[in-house]
């Protein structure tokens, strides 16, 4: 390839920041009568929702541990080493910032600092996260020299094992914040963690492990059977895992060890890995089908199948929808016609959409602000929570996704703008200074 990056993780993680809007908006504003664990439409939903944070955990790890590797230059002056420290230092700020409500302390009378600001969310947890795979990455360039996604592997799993023991251990006489950072607290009478690093970080190094996979493997990852191969070692993993952990559990050192033979971590990885070869099989059949000139489909005719689509869809709304598959169809045929409608009106392609996956920490940032009253205190997710039906919950999720894909192509504009209103600033600035300093 002509650069370090490679297509398809940026593919990944444009899926993954977009199931995390649609997640994040869906779980706000759902009314909680339509939360039914027995309907298969809201399983699946659900199940979705939950693969969503180890996968952005893990790609994550995958993308720095794999842009690490593919520097010229290793050890300390490895560029990525110093931009990674400085990453990291962001990422923690401004997770512990998202958790300041400025409205609220002063328009109101809650304190700057609340239990909010204690606890460890998916920012810091990957800030901190990085931070050690890079110590580790400088570690074993100088001293152990092994091969560092086998030891990402490795620790990944340790990770996962020892989660319960250290869940268990007595936090009484430790301040609150430390606690959170590395569990989820038993004392449930403050806020608790979401995302501390036991188990969380245990994603970021197994994904820095597939990273180092792909190094290894060089022009191999961009074969068709790369994406096969992930889905088999997804599955491997996922019926292996009990049978492994079980066997770990009785080598001297573990047996002492909180039982982890049930921990549901390493068959979670499993399913990213299995996600992962699908989104890297549907892009390389998409690409193959765009090559295939003779299997594009007339335009009228895919506008007509458009119209068709949404008028079905509209007609199917007019019933009652008794049956999973009635609603399953009803909504299919009336909301990817306008899916893919707002996609050509927008001018989206596969360009821009790569672009909300290599602007995933502006997304993420905003999209809190909006959401959920960080740093500013903006009350607009209030108004949303618990307040919609699904109907109106899928569209105000699909909207909120296209105005985020709006903003990561409309960013830079506006960031340019700023840096040419600082420049004139200083212009003017300057000028002040010379005519004060002739006079």
């Amino acid at each position: 390839m002509k650069t370090n990056r490679l297509d398809f993780i940026d593919i990944v993680r444009s899926v993954a920041i977009i199931m995390m809007l649609e997640g994040h908006f869906m779980t706000l504003s759902l009314q909680p009568v339509f939360r039914d664990p027995e309907n298969p439409i809201y399983n699946f939903w659900k199940f979705s929702r939950g693969i969503t944070a180890p996968l952005f955990l893990s790609i994550s790890g995958l993308i720095f541990t794999y842009l690490l590797l593919k520097n010229k230059t290793q050890g300390w002056n490895n560029l990525r080493v110093q931009k990674g420290f400085k990453r990291t230092g962001v990422l923690i700020l401004l997770g512990y910032l998202l958790q300041f409500n400025l409205y609220t302390h002063f328009f109101g009378d809650r304190p700057l600092f609340t239990g909010l600001t204690q606890i460890f969310h998916v920012l810091q947890c990957i800030g901190l996260s990085l931070f050690l795979l890079i110590s580790l990455y400088l570690f074993n360039h100088y001293i152990l020299k092994i091969s560092l996604g086998i030891l990402l592997g490795v620790l990944g799993l340790l990770v996962f094992i020892i989660s319960p023991t250290i869940y268990e251990l007595d936090y009484q006489y430790i301040p609150r914040f430390v606690e959170n950072i590395l569990v989820v607290s038993k004392n449930t009478n403050l806020n608790t963690s979401v995302f501390p690093i036991f188990p969380w970080c245990g994603y970021v190094f197994m994904g820095g492990a597939l990273g180092g996979l792909i190094v290894k493997l060089k022009d191999k990852a961009h074969h068709f059977a790369f994406p096969f191969g992930l889905i088999a070692l997804g599955f491997i993993i996922k019926y292996l895992t009990y049978p492994i952990l079980t066997g770990i559990q009785y080598l001297p050192g573990f047996s002492s060890l909180k039982p982890f033979q049930y921990e549901y971590e390493p068959v979670r990885f499993s399913q990213v890995l299995i996600f992962i070869g699908i989104i890297v099989l549907v892009q390389k059949f998409v690409l193959k089908i765009k090559e295939a000139k003779q299997l594009q489909m007339p335009p009228l005719v895919f506008h007509v199948l458009l119209v068709v689509s949404f008028a079905l869809g509209c007609y199917s709304f007019t019933f009652p929808l008794e049956t999973t598959s009635q609603n399953i169809i009803a909504y299919t045929l009336f909301f990817v016609p306008i899916v893919i409608t707002l996609w050509k009106l927008t001018g989206w392609n596969y360009t821009t959409f790569l672009n909300i996956g290599q602007n995933t920490l502006s997304v993420y940032v905003f999209h809190v602000i909006l959401l959920y009253q960080g740093f500013f205190g903006f009350k607009f997710g209030s108004y949303l929570k618990d307040n919609l039906n699904p109907f109106f919950a899928i569209a105000g999720a699909i909207t909120f996704v296209f105005f985020f894909l709006a903003w990561t192509q409309y960013e830079p504009v506006l960031v340019n703008q700023l840096q040419r209103l600082k420049v004139r600033i200083k212009v003017v600035k300057r000028k002040i200074q010379y005519r004060t300093s002739s006079i």
